[in-house]
């Protein structure tokens, strides 16, 4: 049977369709991934005809069977579990049971219990690599370097010695993996904004960073054509690993009939029993509800089966402290002031330059309380003539920046406290000097 010299680029299609997705593309989706019209769906089909046997198969009148034959395909389609995570669990699960009292070690802490599960499950993919299936198969496990490990080999410049544990205690490797906080699961997937802001930042990829960090704040569930067209693109090809980790489908965060999405962060909301939904996160909640926000059309559960989503752990630490930094940049940008988003490599969250004499350093905080021990770290910028740690005003009300700063200002070395209020009102001020001048 003649193959059609089509097929390396059908192939190619398929291949990064199924590394990133479960179930099998439409003809539609496919002629989307080739960059052919929907009207051209029937020159797709002689096409697959040609292959079919050879490199593909499906079942004849059901949706979403065609498959891939060729043996180099079926690595490409098998899920990846990332072994950074599963080195974040494990860490953390041990430095919490070497913690606990002896009789309580008899309980395997949660993050351990699932990166064991991790390395369970990517032995089975992987085929040729047996996981610890008990607690003393994994502490003898944890005893050997963990470049013996077949998948950390995807962690650069990992030393031959380092182990997890060492000595009987837990090793320092596997303390500066551990993460901490209450909620171990958001606090691993959070995790994966701080690797890209080291890889970004090791390899000068300002522009990427910058594209990345608005797409998850912009854009936290969309739908799979625009996934994997962003996935091709320019900018975020370099960071398309991350973004792998980032977004996860859609319907394994919730399991409704119509999926419902938060009018201020867009992202998924919960159901409530009686019918109702609400956003995860209460000041958008109170937002919404202050400003009238109206609803963003819901997705039928036939339709959410092809959409994607952030996961949890990045919306609460990417995508809400980020709508207060975008809100903050718009306002002051429509004033006429330039404003930069995450300069240098996110050193801090805005540059705003009135000229090149007048500069300001803004860092912005939502934050429940006044972290006293956070706002002494953050350090005045000798380049810039101001820098100011920035709160919205709608937290006024719990951590009345307007008394706290009085007694706070003198121990941060410079650093000044404002609401947004205040800062526009600073910057408006400066202009119509500006201008009147």
């Amino acid at each position: 049977m003649k193959v059609t010299r089509h097929r390396d680029k059908i192939l190619e299609a398929l291949r990064e369709w199924f590394r990133i997705h479960k179930q099998a593309p439409t003809l539609e989706e496919l002629c989307a991934e080739l960059g052919m019209q929907p009207r051209q769906r029937a020159t797709l089909q002689r096409w697959l005809q040609t292959m079919r046997g050879i490199d593909v198969e499906w079942e004849d009148n059901a949706a979403r069977s065609l498959r891939l034959l060729t043996p180099d395909s079926e690595v490409e389609s098998k899920p990846q579990i990332p072994v950074t995570e599963t080195l974040r669990y494990l860490a953390t699960g041990l430095a919490e049971w070497e913690k606990r009292e002896p009789l309580e070690q008899l309980h395997i802490p949660k993050a351990l219990r699932v990166g064991m599960s991790r390395m369970y499950l990517t032995s089975l993919l992987s085929g040729d690599e047996l996981a610890p299936s008990n607690l003393p198969e994994f502490f003898k496990w944890a005893k050997k370097p963990v470049v013996e490990w077949k998948p950390a080999a995807e962690i650069k410049n990992l030393s031959s010695e380092v182990t997890l544990i060492e000595d009987g205690l837990v090793s320092d490797f596997a303390l500066q993996w551990q993460v901490t906080g209450s909620d171990v699961e958001m606090q691993v997937q959070e995790k994966v904004l701080h690797d890209v802001l080291q890889y970004c930042r090791v390899n000068q990829l300002e522009e990427q960073y910058r594209t990345l960090r608005k797409l998850i704040i912009e854009r936290p569930v969309l739908p799979y054509s625009e996934y994997r067209r962003l996935l091709s693109s320019t900018q975020l090809r370099p960071l398309r690993d991350f973004l792998l980790q980032i977004y996860v489908d859609l319907v394994d965060l919730a399991g409704d009939r119509d999926y419902h999405f938060c009018p201020r962060c867009k992202y998924i909301m919960r159901s409530r029993r009686d019918g109702t939904h609400s956003c995860r996160n209460m000041t958008c909640e109170q937002l919404s509800a202050k400003h009238h926000l109206p609803p963003l059309p819901s997705v039928p559960k036939q339709e959410a089966e092809t959409w994607k989503a952030v996961t949890p752990g990045v919306h609460r630490y990417g995508t809400l402290p980020g709508l207060w930094e975008i809100h903050l940049a718009e306002s002051l940008t429509k004033l006429g002031v330039r404003v930069t988003l995450w300069p240098e490599i996110d050193e801090f969250d805005l540059l705003v330059e009135f000229s090149k004499k007048v500069r300001w350093a803004i860092d912005v905080k939502d934050w429940s309380y006044l972290d006293e021990d956070r706002l002494r770290k953050v350090e005045y910028r000798f380049d810039t003539n101001e820098t100011f740690v920035v709160f919205p005003d709608e937290r006024e009300e719990a951590l009345r920046i307007g008394v706290q700063r009085q007694h706070l200002e003198p121990e941060l070395s410079g650093v000044r406290l404002k609401l947004f209020s205040e800062i526009i009102f600073q910057a408006k001020k400066i202009l119509e000097k500006k201008n009147h001048a």
